[in-house]
């Protein structure tokens, strides 16, 4: 499929003020609308979660320096994610092959998106007060327990999250923040920063594993796609963080949940909209897609490299891009 490279850039941007603003990932609300735009979901949902390997491991590090990474429940977090990614690949490729992946997408959005978004609404009206997370009873009563940061946790919670936000990265092309952070600060008792520290810590290795099995088995990674989609949503955050920290955390929380409800319901509407059956081939017309079609090892790893490297340095320069902003000129107000 051509693109519009302006049109894609210009996206990015916009996602990305929005992302930056909102604290979340930027596919949530991107995927939908590229969809739209008649790329294939598979290379939608591939080129997606490869975009997000640099940003990771440069979070990583960051939380990392901090002490606050809990790496012995990452670890767990991470097996299972593996195990429920590559379930969620290879749905989406038996789905490719019958033409129906377009519409199982576009469900899973529009079920996701409206369970959450409601979830957020719900949260931002409930009573405000400070309180310490602590896990369920029944959930302290489950077997199995090992020790962590927060004392004994059942395995089953890190399986449990791990499985689930695996499944979802590999079928929706996100990272899985929105639901390892909350389930770890709820199910386990972490405080939120421990909680996106894991998540950050776990999104580093299950971005990299579900882009080379995107790329190899489904063809879905599309590197000149995503990098200009990287490059557009990075500067875009740095944007939009600065205008977070300018409004209140209550009308930030109903503004995410208002889109997420709209976003489903643009889902939806494709969901129910599309009747033709997405047949999807790779067509080999220019250098990388050769490159896939005849060496498809050698181009998922390529995959890998060049989303972790250029990632990691855009990643950097818009930190200090944000830094030097903040220093610069919203000091001085």
């Amino acid at each position: 499929t051509e693109i519009n490279v302006i049109e894609v850039l210009i996206l990015g941007i916009v996602v990305g003020v929005l992302s930056g603003m909102l604290g979340i990932g930027g596919g949530i609300i991107l995927n939908p609308i590229l969809i739209k735009m008649g790329i294939p979901s598979v290379v939608v949902v591939g080129t997606s979660i490869s975009q997000m390997i640099g940003a990771s491991l440069s979070g990583f590090l960051n939380y990392l320096k901090s002490g606050k990474v809990d790496t012995k429940m990452g670890k767990y977090v991470v097996v299972y994610g593996v195990i429920g990614g590559f379930i969620g690949v290879l749905l989406i490729n038996y789905l490719k092959q019958s033409g129906d992946v377009k519409r199982f997408i576009l469900l899973v959005y529009t079920v996701y998106l409206f369970l959450l978004g409601s979830f957020i609404f719900y949260e931002s009206f409930k009573n405000k007060e400070k309180h310490e997370h602590k896990a369920p009873e029944f959930i302290k009563n489950l077997p199995f327990k090992k020790d962590f940061n927060v004392g004994q946790v059942s395995l089953i919670v890190p399986a449990g999250i791990g499985l689930l936000s695996g499944f979802l990265a590999a079928v929706m092309g996100i990272g899985g923040g929105n639901l390892v952070v909350p389930a770890l600060m709820y199910l386990a008792g972490y405080d939120v920063v421990s909680a996106i520290a894991i998540s950050v810590f776990q999104m580093v290795f299950i971005t990299s594993f579900l882009s080379f099995l995107h790329s190899y088995f489904n063809h879905g990674v599309d590197i000149i796609l995503g990098l200009i989609l990287l490059v557009g949503s990075s500067f875009g955050a740095v944007f939009g963080s600065i205008l977070g920290q300018k409004i209140k955390r209550f009308y930030l929380k109903v503004f995410l949940a208002v889109l997420m409800l709209i976003v489903a319901t643009y889902s939806l509407k494709q969901f129910l909209s599309t009747k033709q059956k997405e047949i999807f081939s790779l067509v080999p017309d220019n250098f990388f897609a050769n490159l896939l079609t005849n060496y498809p090892l050698v181009y998922s790893i390529l995959v890998i490299v060049i989303s972790l490297v250029v990632g990691y340095i855009i990643s950097i320069i818009t930190m200090r891009a944000k830094d030097y902003i903040m220093k610069k000129f919203l000091n001085k107000s």
